[in-house]
């Protein structure tokens, strides 16, 4: 907790604070990173976001204003939240590590923490729970604008509350929320109740693309960039990916290849049964929480397939021992 005590210390003296978080950000890296936006400028901060791309259609309704590009010497401190690797930062790596004072608040299990003062709370559902205890310690309410992001994260970290990292804590934070006004059926509609037609169509092209091993507990897709385009659709409308297939009757574990350029492809990877997939993706130098992590590769796509499949059919054989 010192560490934690030093982030917020750090934060109270900064004038100037630039936020960051990890590339390809989903709900709660936006979420967190906003809802802090809007904690620090209550506080008479000087705090801009920065995003490696422009922020996913999705989560517009989250957007209060962000940068692409920056300079070190307008900032005395930076943050990275939801953020368990340096090289998460993709592109905006450099800026983070040029600014002078580097914090990290993560609810991730790092193997390489990051920063000057790092501080990571695996037990929390979201990091928009540790933003939510650090904004009320550093204001005696949440300002409005931080209320609906934190909602966001917390919920699309959680799966809507479905996921075994639900906490007590979690459906108190998000009871507050709500007491505060929050029309949370405008974002759960948003997020989990309106889908593109064509997007429907390409949930279906996906049932035949399904590989199923080990006696149909594992379970893998590769879906292509060419799959994405004929149903013109980008690498951010498909984040679910992993739990759609997980979700098949049987499969305890999936694996989602993509490609994430031309010669490398990004694999996610999520479990039913405690056989812990961060430790799966930090093999390949990725990582994430127990059972949702991932990693990148420069192998094919036959081949990653190949060693995932076996490592996670031995892993199985010893739960069944």
């Amino acid at each position: 907790m010192e560490q934690l005590q030093e982030i917020k210390k750090a934060l109270k003296q900064a004038e100037r604070i630039a936020i960051f978080t990890h590339t390809n950000p989903d709900g709660d890296a936006l979420g967190s990173s906003f809802a802090m936006k809007a904690v620090l400028t209550a506080l008479g901060k000087q705090a801009v976001l920065f995003l490696e791309t422009d922020i996913p259609e999705r989560f517009s309704f989250l957007n209060d204003g962000y940068s692409l590009r920056g300079d070190a010497s307008d900032f005395d401190v930076a943050l990275a939240l939801d953020c368990g690797a340096a090289n998460r930062l993709g592109e905006l790596k450099d800026l983070y590590q040029a600014i002078g004072l580097r914090l990290v608040l993560d609810h991730h299990c790092a193997d390489a923490p990051f920063g000057d003062v790092y501080y990571s709370d695996p037990d929390a559902a979201a990091c928009a729970e540790l933003v939510y205890d650090v904004a009320l310690s550093l204001l005696p309410a949440l300002p409005d604008a931080a209320v609906t992001a934190l909602y966001t994260g917390i919920s699309t970290d959680t799966g809507h509350f479905k996921y075994s990292n639900v906490t007590a804590k979690t459906f108190t934070i998000a009871a507050e929320l709500i007491s505060r006004g929050l029309d949370q059926r405008a974002i759960t509609r948003r997020l989990y109740d309106t889908v593109k037609l064509d997007k429907l169509k390409f949930t279906g092209a996906l049932a035949e693309r399904v590989r199923l091993h080990a006696q149909g507990r594992v379970a893998v897709l590769f879906c292509p960039d060419s799959l994405l385009e004929a149903f013109h659709l980008a690498h951010e409308e498909v984040e679910e990916l992993p739990n759609t297939v997980l979700s098949i009757e049987g499969v305890l574990v999936s694996a989602i290849i993509k490609e994430k350029d031309s010669d490398r492809l990004k694999i996610s990877l999520r479990c039913k049964e405690n056989i812990n997939v961060a430790h799966l993706a930090a093999e390949f130098g990725g990582g994430g929480h127990a059972c949702a992590a991932g990693f990148v590769t420069e192998l094919s796509a036959e081949a990653i397939e190949k060693q995932l499949v076996t490592m996670i059919v031995k892993r199985l054989e010893e739960l069944d021992e």
